[in-house]
Formats: C-alpha cells, sequence, structure tokens
C-alpha cells in the first residue's frame, strides 16, 4: 500500500511539473508579415517559406541586404536576390528561420468584389491589419506593369506587405497609394495598387 502511495505521489508531481513547464517550451511563432527597415525609413514584406520574403522593389531600393523586423521581435537580415522595378516586386532569401508562419503565394489575379485584407506596417504602426474589397480589374497604370485596384485604406510604410484573400493565401503585394490633385499638390485618397500573385508567379517562374 506504502508503495502504491509512492508511486501516486511521483505521478502527480510528474503531471504537475509537466503542466508547470509547457507554457514555456512552446515557443511563439511570429507571423509571416515583416517590416523592412533603414535609418532612412521602413515599408513591409511577407514570408513565403524557405527563407524567401516578398516585397516591392522600392521598398528594397538599391541596397544588397536589408534589415527585418519579425512580429515576434526578431530582427534579421536578408539579402536582396533580385528587384524588378517594371512590376516593383523584389525577391529577399534570408538565413534558415524558426517558428515563423509562412504564408502560401497564390498565382491568381483577383477578381472585382473579392473581400481581401491587407498586412504591413502603415507611417509609425507595426503589424496592423486592413480590411476591404478589390475595387478594380488587373491594368497597367503609373510605373506599374499590372496592378489591381483595392479599397483599403493603404498609407506609405505598407508598401511590399501582403494582401490575403479570405483563405488565408497571399493574392497580391501592395506596392502604392492613388494620389488625387488637391490644390498646388496632390493628396493620399487610400485607394490602393496591389501586384496580383500571377505576375508575381511568373516573375519567380512559378507558372
Amino acid at each position: 500500500m506504502r508503495f502504491c502511495k509512492i508511486v501516486v505521489a511521483i505521478t502527480v508531481a510528474a503531471l504537475l511539473a509537466l503542466a508547470y513547464w509547457q507554457p514555456f517550451a512552446e515557443e511563439i511563432r511570429a507571423e509571416s508579415v515583416a517590416k523592412i527597415f533603414d535609418d532612412k525609413g521602413h515599408g513591409s514584406a511577407v514570408y513565403i517559406g524557405n527563407g524567401y520574403f516578398v516585397s516591392a522593389a522600392h521598398v528594397v531600393g538599391q541596397a544588397p541586404v536589408v534589415n527585418l523586423l519579425l512580429t515576434d521581435g526578431r530582427k534579421i537580415k536578408g539579402d536582396v536576390l533580385w528587384s524588378n522595378t517594371g512590376y516593383d516586386i523584389a525577391l529577399i532569401k534570408s538565413g534558415p528561420l524558426r517558428h515563423v508562419e509562412a504564408s502560401r503565394l497564390s498565382c491568381t489575379v483577383p477578381s472585382v468584389g473579392d473581400p481581401i485584407y491587407a498586412k504591413g506596417n502603415p507611417s509609425n504602426m507595426d503589424f496592423i491589419t486592413v480590411y476591404g474589397r478589390i475595387a478594380g480589374k488587373e491594368r497597367s497604370a503609373g510605373l506599374w506593369k499590372s496592378v489591381v485596384i483595392t479599397d483599403i485604406a493603404t498609407v506609405p510604410g505598407q508598401s511590399g506587405g501582403p494582401v490575403f484573400d479570405q483563405h488565408g493565401r497571399v493574392i497580391g503585394i501592395t506596392v502604392g497609394v492613388m494620389l488625387a490633385p488637391s490644390g498646388f499638390t496632390r493628396s493620399i485618397v487610400g485607394i490602393g495598387y496591389v501586384v496580383p500573385g500571377r505576375a508575381i508567379c511568373e516573375l519567380m517562374a512559378r507558372v
């Protein structure tokens, strides 16, 4: 009987210890959205797996290496593999990454009316999510060879960030915001320009 009590006591102690330590054993996973930053400004990016991030070409500029801030607070470096200014898309490769969620890149063009949400780092705010819909079909606009139009709130700093469909797939990358004449200047109206997933996949030779 005494032996049984000892066994029960040891078992209870082991279970309590496991329950106590388990939360500490689970590391926080960073989301796929990241912030690209330097002393001149910042933009956004998205992790698509195997160490690869997609961003906007104008966010990385001419830099061969960029700084990336993850949602769990980690700061890492990424090599700019290529940058296409015609489509305003850049591909970045980091070192080995652990505990970072990867988002699936969908090689499609979203349709007008599709519900979407975008993540990024607008103005002085980090890791913000905004919601809306596709407002205009694929076209060339300004400096961009292929963009779709969105009605989501878009401001500087979101460039390079992902736009998701309702299933959490990346259907595009934010590259710009519409400007409207206002007196002698132009003001931001919030309408967004997004390079669709199909164009990005073609640049990456996926399709």
